[in-house]
């Protein structure tokens, strides 16, 4: 069950680059947040690649040279708010993201948290959400098991569509999901949104640039962005054991 606390569990920067650290965190609470985990110089990097990306949403930059490096996914029917999809085997238009999905430390948290053989952010999602009276998603554990690495480019806060966790959920929710398959309940049939009424969530806090991981089991929404901001996100996704082919888009 969720614990009650008020922030998310997180860690001090020194701990930024250590992979144990990260994993202790993990392993108790299923979710650990790293405010201002970038740098200004590579947020400001970043920041470039995701504009270039959503062009003409943002007319400000030249589109990558590689158009195979992004491919719109279905996002939010009925709502502006886009998504694409990005592969670390076609990001080299992208260098900077290309660099975040393959840091060393979050490859070896993904790996020892998931077993060896895990397929290390082999898939991201960059997101471009505008402002909407409901929240980008509900409070849900996700259909297939992962480690996401959610990189918040825009503030870490409630009227940004900051994520909120249910710290400790991961095993209970781990052990629902695994009970309706067994059950003979298809995947893509699961009942990720219900019973989740009685927890309370904690919103990600902190600047632009600050990092969460989270195992997909711990209980998660993405927030509503208020009017005046929009939200961008770069999100990788690490799956237990060799994943191939493609995904579809659930942002949190």
């Amino acid at each position: 069950m969720g614990v009650r606390m008020k922030v998310l569990p997180g860690l001090a920067p020194q701990e930024y680059g250590d992979p144990d650290s990260w994993l202790v965190v993990l392993r108790q609470f299923g979710v650990a947040a790293a405010p201002a985990w970038t740098s200004s110089q590579v947020l400001h990097q970043l920041l470039a690649e995701h504009r270039r990306v959503f062009l003409p949403a943002d007319k400000s930059a030249a589109p990558p040279s590689d158009s195979r490096a992004v491919s719109e996914v279905a996002y939010r029917p009925g709502i502006a708010s886009r998504a694409v999809r990005l592969t670390t085997a076609t990001a080299h238009a992208l260098p900077r993201t290309r660099a975040f999905l393959q840091d060393a430390v979050l490859a070896a948290v993904a790996a020892a948290y998931l077993g060896a053989d895990a397929s290390i952010n082999q898939f991201a999602y960059l997101t471009l959400d505008v402002p909407h009276a409901t929240p980008v998603t509900a409070l849900h554990y996700d259909r297939k098991h992962a480690l996401k690495a959610y990189l918040c480019l825009t503030p870490a806060d409630e009227g940004w569509g900051a994520p909120a966790f249910v710290p400790g959920t991961h095993h209970h929710s781990r052990s629902v999901r695994q009970a309706h398959l067994a059950a003979g309940v298809p995947e893509e049939l699961l009942p990720i949104t219900q019973g989740h009424q009685d927890y309370t969530t904690i919103g990600l806090q902190g600047p632009p640039g600050t990092l969460v991981l989270f195992d997909t089991d711990c209980l998660h929404q993405g927030g509503a962005v208020a009017a005046g901001h929009t939200r961008r996100v770069l999100r990788g996704h690490s799956h237990p054991g060799p994943r191939a082919g493609s995904g579809t888009a659930t942002a949190s």
